[in-house]
């Protein structure tokens, strides 16, 4: 049979008409099944996919009008033909989100994070060489193979003095550090002298009273999930954190990262409707709380329950992920309205020198995402450098090449003995080191691969150890003789040094202004 777009239109038009008349709709059961679907298709396909509306938790057409779901209530056949049609035809948009409403309860989330993370890790550091039993050394080891050298050093030497003053990852995606960590707390737990160890006096923390070492150890909160005020209440006390300075920045707008609202949305819905949905987008549009980078973990249970399910997250470079300046986080924080007033911020710009660390972080974050069971295709990270490609692309590509260099140069002097080899730890916390692998990783990415990919050009060399370019035997031989010292003050002449955004995007300091959530 020959079926014309025209047929095809015309029926369409139709259906929501002629759907309460018995004999029109006996009619139209009776057309061959191939021209129902492709009627039900153009009936259901909403240009635009689905958005979502936090408020309600439930699903809007572009416009805000609602999902229109008519023909499911007609009678059982159609009921039976287009039951997984909406959701299987049209690709649901999140975003982040921000209100009145969530602030307090999303700027309480991201401290408790920072708070429950940074005591947990004082808390091991300061009790792992006493408490530890064999067993446990074995277990760690087993479990998390990626900090053997970490272990070891809490046998052999007790505490690191650089965890209890700033925060390190070591070299691997944070939140599988912070994964680490609390697995390692778990396990000095159990040991009959953790309560007397978690009550002793220390620099980088408060003496746990009673049960209050227990309770950090049980609090757990992913990291992925929007908590409840009943949950996000229980944690403030054990972290005595409130609203307000030195705990959360009152004028900046903490908001939920658009992957926590999708999985906040995943987790309402019945599993059957779940394994309706094909395709999330996520658009990451705006500074996020709770360790944003991570929140893709959250969607491997559901990618494993629905292999149809694919989830794509895009990050807008210049308004989520680049961070702004360190000497510049407490004035964006404090919001001043007179600092913008009278222009005292328009010389500020995006700093070079911390945007490969940033943009590396959420790289890493998406590398472990298959380790930890997240299916093949089913998950990608975009790195979104619109609405500037072009502009994006260069400074991109200029300043994540220049500092992956020296990276890889640093390694080769430590091969070659033209510096002293550090320890683990200290290669791994030197200024100029981003992430372990990094190097190949970004060779890797383009506007084509899989897992991690570009919406710019994007061209990185490749990095050798073994087989250094011209380039950087280049950067090798005009440095020679360099102390370490020396190349950690040269790491940190970028040039230029500060990079402004340019049309449509409003200038930086404007860009950032009342977002500035780290």
């Amino acid at each position: 049979m020959q079926i014309t777009a025209s047929l095809i239109l015309w029926t369409a038009a139709q259906v929501s008409r002629v759907l309460s008349d018995y004999y029109t709709m006996s009619v139209f059961l009776q057309l061959p099944r191939e021209l129902r679907d492709l009627i039900y298709e153009y009936y259901f396909y909403v240009d635009g996919g689905y958005t979502h509306d936090f408020a309600s938790n439930k699903l809007r057409r572009t416009g805000g009008d609602p999902v229109q779901l008519t023909l499911t209530y007609v009678c059982r056949q159609v009921v039976d033909e287009t039951r997984e049609l909406p959701l299987r035809l049209n690709p649901i948009y999140f975003t982040t989100f921000h209100s009145e409403d969530t602030e307090v309860q999303a700027a309480l989330l991201e401290a408790n994070h920072k708070e429950i993370n940074k005591r947990k890790v004082c808390l091991v550091n300061e009790s792992a060489s006493a408490l530890f039993s064999n067993k446990d050394v074995e277990i760690l080891k087993k479990e998390f193979p990626q900090f053997t050298p970490i272990v070891d050093g809490w046998l052999s030497q007790g505490q690191f003095q650089i965890f209890g003053q700033v925060f390190v990852n070591c070299g691997e995606a944070p939140s599988l550090w912070h994964d680490f960590v609390a697995f390692t707390l778990d396990r000095l737990s159990q040991s009959p002298d953790f309560a007397k160890k978690a009550k002793a006096r220390s620099r980088f923390r408060p003496p746990y009273e009673g049960n209050q070492a227990f309770d950090l150890n049980s609090a757990r909160p992913e990291p992925w999930n929007i908590l409840d005020a009943e949950e996000v209440e229980r944690l403030s006390i054990i972290t005595n954190v409130n609203y307000g300075f030195p705990f959360t920045a009152e004028r900046t707008k903490h908001a939920y990262s658009a992957a926590q609202v999708a999985v906040r949305f995943l987790r309402s819905i019945p599993t059957t409707t779940c394994g309706m949905i094909r395709k999330i987008a996520l658009l990451e549009d705006r500074e996020s709380v709770a360790m944003p980078a991570s929140h893709g973990r959250g969607f491997i249970k559901f990618c494993q329950a629905h292999p149809k399910l694919k989830i794509e997250r895009s990050v807008s470079l210049w308004k989520a992920l680049f961070p702004v300046a360190p000497g510049m986080v407490s004035i964006y924080q404090r919001g001043v309205q007179r600092h913008m007033d009278e222009g005292l911020l328009d010389f500020d710009r995006c700093p070079a020198g911390r945007m490969t660390k940033a943009v590396c972080m959420w790289i890493a974050e998406a590398l472990l995402l298959p380790t930890l069971g997240m299916p093949k295709d089913a998950f990608t990270l975009i790195l979104d450098g619109g609405p500037t490609p072009d502009h994006t692309s260069r400074v991109v590509s200029s300043v994540i090449q220049r500092d992956l260099a020296w990276q890889t140069a640093l390694d080769i002097s430590y091969t070659r003995g033209l510096l002293p080899k550090p320890s683990w730890l200290d290669r791994r916390t030197c200024i100029g080191y981003m992430y372990e692998g990094l190097p190949d990783a970004m060779h890797k990415l383009s506007k084509e691969s899989s897992l991690i990919r570009t919406n710019f050009d994007f061209n990185m060399p490749r990095f050798d150890i073994d087989s250094p370019s011209q380039d950087l035997e280049k950067l090798l031989e005009d440095h020679r003789g360099w102390t370490m010292q020396e190349w950690e003050r040269g790491w940190r002449t970028h040039d230029p040094a500060r990079f402004q955004t340019q049309a449509p995007l409003p200038p930086w300091h404007i860009l950032r202004w009342n977002g500035v959530i780290m």
